[in-house]
Parts: structure tokens; sequence; C-alpha cells
């Protein structure tokens, strides 16, 4: 529940900004001073940043817990190559390195 709302508050907080933003413009427009203020406010660019925070946030907390990676000795003896239909660049490339290495 508590993940929802600090999602649900970037996502207003993001809203509302880009409002503010259309209306900061909309002023700048009708004063004619398009020249004197090109940017967006402070308080509109502080404001979409701790949207931005809040959703991250938000999203984290619904992630849960994170599981160690655990490596099998099967995985370390994996050898990356292509499919066959693919482009071979990387064994290319894997072939170029070997050849690069002075031993």
């Amino acid at each position: 529940m508590i993940p929802q709302l600090v999602t649900g508050l970037g996502v207003l907080l993001m809203v509302h900004s880009a409002l503010s933003c259309l209306h900061y413009r909309s002023l700048v427009e009708d004063l004619g001073v398009m020249d004197a203020a090109p940017s967006i406010p402070l308080d509109v660019q502080v404001e979409v940043l701790l949207g931005w925070i809040f959703c991250l946030m938000g999203r984290l907390l619904v992630m849960g817990q994170l599981r160690p990676i655990q490596t099998t000795s099967k995985a370390k003896s994996f050898r990356l190559v292509a499919p066959s239909y693919m482009t071979r660049d990387f064994d290319r490339y894997d072939t170029r390195w070997k050849g690069l290495r002075t031993s």
C-alpha cells in the first residue's frame, strides 16, 4: 500500500510540474518576454526532480529484497557463442582479442 502511495505522489508531482511549466510558458508568451525568461523556473525543476525520486523510491519498495547471485561450476566454463542465424561479430571480436594479447 505504501509503495503505491509513494509512486502516486511522484506521478502527481510530475503532472503538477508539467502543468506549472505550461502555465509559466503561457504567461511568458502573453507578456512577450520570451528572451528574458527562456528557461523553466527553478521550483518546477525541483518539483520534477522530487517527483522522479518519489516514483523511483515507490518502484524500489515494490521490488522487495535482493537475492544473492550464485554461480555454479557450469557457469564458469560456459563459452558465449552467438547463434548461427545471427551475426558473428562477437565471435570475431573474441578471437581478435586473443590474437592481440602478447604472451
